[in-house]
């Protein structure tokens, strides 16, 4: 009889560690879309519930409206030709490179009744700061420093 409680017992236990598994991993899955994919398919596609890495974006500038704790901004982002409001409903501090003009890659969920983005995470850098660097020229940089 005890032979059959440790293996119920370990079925039971296996299963709940499958499910946190499975209910973590869906959880963190995110579509990746850059803005112009997001505005494109707005008619055609429903993002009601659906968790998205949005990126392409760039802060225009004047757009960035604290909160009464500087906490968590309203703003507005752009690819030069669509533009979308943003609001942060994140808990950690933004970095310092969020500012006006800044690139950001946003992950969230998108509100179309309120046509807002509500983002918990928020990816800044300063444009200025890679400036000159290239892609091509950062792979070479790191094939030179690793042996063969």
């Amino acid at each position: 009889m005890k032979k059959y409680q440790f293996i119920f017992g370990s079925l039971v236990i296996a299963a709940g560690l499958v499910y946190l598994f499975a209910s973590g991993v869906q959880q963190s899955a995110a579509m990746h879309l850059t803005l112009p994919a997001l505005m494109e398919q707005l008619g055609h596609r429903d993002f009601q519930g659906k968790r998205l890495q949005l990126g392409g974006g760039t802060v225009v500038a004047g757009s960035i409206k604290w909160d009464e704790y500087h906490h968590r901004p309203d703003f507005t982002i752009t690819d030069g030709e669509h533009q979308l409001q943003v609001r942060y409903t994140g808990n950690t501090v933004l970095p310092d490179t969020f500012k006006d003009k800044a690139i950001v890659v946003l992950e969230g969920h998108y509100k179309a009744d309120q046509q807002l983005f509500d983002a918990q995470v928020v990816f800044a850098k300063c444009p200025s700061k890679y400036e000159g660097q290239s892609y091509d020229d950062h792979m070479k940089t790191l094939n030179e420093k690793q042996p063969l």
